[in-house]
């Protein structure tokens, strides 16, 4: 078996035909076909069902495709061993937009500093779709916001709760986060984040109604939007030095606070599971560091 048809089979599974499978590894449709045939017969099973159009995998297909995943993340663990040495390789990591502006550069900071030689290829996006790509083996690790009730297969391994707070321009009145909220224009972040699913079940709770007046999926974007008075939004606290500017009001959000808790999220059968701790205890070891700092 070439592992060169692995990849092929993969292609396929993932973009849902052999011609764009074909455009995206370089070769021909007939040679995607070719592939796919020589395989079945090597194993001698069925891997697509050609009575459909375009051909759809088969339940031993996609057994086949989850098994072949598993093979290809050793076989790219191995090789990045090889090539580097045993301290080095390879991570595709996938993380949630607030911290790539938080604190994984200051856990990357940290590796680079004991001298590991990692190299990271960073995906951004919300937990949900991080998820999908762990189960499906496009990443090898992620941080994210813990998910209700993570895949089967996956685990998630918490390194830090953070607090929701209002952020508000310092010149908005109100006591309490609902009257902050209540009575400002509301900068919604992201919905689709499992963030903006807390803070909803929250508002819900408390029977907070807000006035909603602009929706961003980017956290800088909405403190940028907060500190010129454009409105109050709910955010996850800032932690240590990297704190909000100095003309936003900062009170908690919930009764009792609510909060958030940050973790890697990995398959339980993770051939990088060495580089995927040197990472977790990185991220433990920097929050840890900007608690000291913010007591």
């Amino acid at each position: 078996m070439d592992i060169r048809t692995l990849y092929t089979l993969i292609a396929i599974a993932d973009h849902g035909s052999f011609a764009e499978a074909g455009n995206t590894i370089g070769l021909s449709l007939s040679a995607v076909s070719m592939q796919v045939r020589a395989l079945e017969d090597e194993l001698g099973i069925t891997i697509f069902d050609r009575s459909r159009r375009p051909p759809i995998l088969t339940d031993t297909g996609l057994a086949l495709v989850h098994r072949a995943r598993d093979l290809i993340a050793h076989w790219e663990s191995m090789s990045a061993s090889l090539k580097k040495g045993t301290s080095a390789g390879l991570l595709k990591l996938g993380s949630v937009h607030t911290c790539v502006s938080g604190v994984l550069p200051l856990a990357l900071r940290h590796l680079q500093k004991q001298g590991h030689g990692l190299e990271v290829h960073v995906t951004t996006g919300l937990t949900h779709d991080l998820e999908r790509a762990l189960y499906h083996r496009q990443l090898d690790v992620a941080i994210v916001t813990e998910p209700d009730a993570p895949r089967s297969g996956l685990d998630f391994m918490p390194f830090v709760e953070e607090q929701l707070v209002v952020i508000a321009h310092r010149s908005v009145k109100g006591a309490s986060d609902q009257e902050i909220l209540e009575q400002t224009p509301y900068v919604r972040f992201n919905r689709s984040a499992r963030v903006g699913h807390l803070v909803q079940e929250e508002m819900v709770r408390r029977r907070i109604t807000v006035r909603s007046t602009m929706e961003i999926d980017n956290l800088e974007g909405v403190i940028a939007m907060v500190a010129n008075g454009l409105g109050a939004s709910v955010v996850p606290a800032r932690r240590g030095r990297n704190e909000f500017p100095s003309g936003i009001r900062v009170i908690p959000f919930g009764s009792p606070t609510v909060t958030r808790r940050l973790g890697i999220l990995a398959p339980k059968e993770n051939p990088r599971a060495h580089l995927s701790q040197l990472l977790l205890d990185a991220l433990k070891s920097v929050c840890a560091s900007q608690q000291e700092i913010a007591g």
